[in-house]
């Protein structure tokens, strides 16, 4: 196989920074003036929506603003973001039995616009959430979950939401070496080059153990009735048989045509989908079709990146062809990812299946009871993924 392919990339050429990975490089915290009248409903959206149910009324009376006006990658990732909150607080206020059916053009016509220019869907998803949503508040101390803040909350549940967020993105940031690994492990490969490839398996190893001890801070300040009843369902999707929009929603002023989407997912990070395809991991077909799917709601040059890995990984094979040793050192890695899933797991079960069983849970949002917002059937799939991942283990 050839490496010509991976010789003299740029990883800022597909949106990657070798140091805080698929998070966005240095986010806009304020659109240019004329997009005002959107910093400030976005900011106050979540309140607005969950306790005053006053949201409606205040997009009601917004203008149609002109999309186009937003001349750089930075203000249509922010513009983006903006849209996703006072859309997602709009659509959801009244819960399931009040879900419009249409959304209102001066959200609806913009939303799309920008969307539409950056490669993404109009619906809340971990594009906006995450990665075009966080601030380091000091950029002389360590970036770690102290030193981390929403730019909005996006969705309602205050400081929770926000530490969602905020260790959702430090899990982006703890990734972000592993992608450097990645390329050097195929380059190694590729010039036989031992250390190097265990060296970068290591890293690779490394940065996945990282990612799941951040996971477990979840617990920290996310308390899981909160999560289920309050942050989660604004991160509902529509169209499909259990939805309340089961044609989908109507966008005023693009298409008279009902649109269907799926909801906001941790399946929508380029994380593992980088770590399957670099590592070789094989999934059935069914996974492999949602992923698919899924992957149409990340941006555009973070897919091309992972497919561009995924054409040119020899990282499992370069171990295959070699003694136990290297077949170790390729095993440790894959037992991250095995590991990370098991705890992933984990987490779901406590703030998503343990929270649908208790008798004092929402009844607003049914739609969404022990499903993925992402549409799919949680726990089964999440086993599923974890188990396929195990057959890639060299034996």
């Amino acid at each position: 196989m050839s490496m010509a392919k991976l010789e003299g990339i740029s990883l800022t050429d597909f949106g990657i920074s070798k140091t805080i990975g698929f998070l966005l490089d240095r986010p806009l915290k304020k659109l240019p003036e004329y997009f005002e009248e959107w910093n400030a409903l976005a900011k106050e959206a979540p309140k607005l929506a969950s306790q005053d149910k006053k949201l409606r009324d205040k997009v009601q009376r917004l203008p149609l603003l002109d999309h186009e006006r937003l001349t750089t990658y930075r203000e249509l990732r922010l513009a983006h973001l903006t849209l996703c909150a006072i859309a997602t607080c709009y659509i959801w206020q009244e819960g399931d039995k009040g879900v419009p059916k249409v959304l209102p053009r001066t959200l609806a016509v913009p939303w799309c616009g920008v969307s539409r220019r950056l490669g993404l869907k109009p619906v809340t998803c971990i594009a906006a959430f995450v990665l075009a949503n966080f601030k380091i508040k000091d950029a002389n101390r360590p970036v770690d979950l102290t030193n981390l803040e929403c730019l909005y909350e996006v969705v309602p549940g205050g400081r929770q939401a926000e530490w969602f967020a905020i260790v959702s993105a430090m899990i982006e940031y703890d990734f972000a070496p592993a992608i450097t690994h990645i390329v050097e492990a195929i380059s190694a490969a590729d010039g036989n080059d031992v250390v190097v490839y265990k060296n970068s398996m290591a890293g690779i190893r490394d940065s996945i153990i990282k990612m799941r001890n951040t996971l477990s801070r979840m617990h920290d300040e996310l308390d899981a009735d909160v999560f289920y009843n309050v942050v989660r369902p604004y991160f509902n999707g529509w169209g499909g048989q259990d939805s309340p929009l089961p044609e989908g929603l109507i966008y005023e002023g693009v298409s008279e045509e009902p649109q269907k989407m799926i909801g906001g997912s941790n399946a929508q990070s380029s994380t593992l989908h980088l770590t399957d395809a670099a590592l070789g991991i094989k999934h059935n077909n069914d996974i492999t079709e949602y992923l698919r799917k899924v992957s149409t709601y990340m941006p555009p040059k973070h897919v091309e990146f992972t497919e561009l890995i995924a054409k040119e990984t020899n990282i499992r094979t370069f171990a295959l062809d070699r003694d136990e040793e290297i077949w170790d050192s390729y095993n440790k890695a894959v037992q991250a990812v095995i590991d990370f899933r098991s705890y992933h797991i984990q987490i779901v079960t406590k703030y998503v299946i343990i929270a649908a069983s208790k008798e004092t849970r929402s009844r607003d949002y049914e739609s969404v009871s022990s499903k993925g917002t992402g549409g799919s059937s949680l726990i089964p799939f999440l086993k599923s993924i974890r188990d396929t991942t195990a057959q890639a283990i060299i034996d």
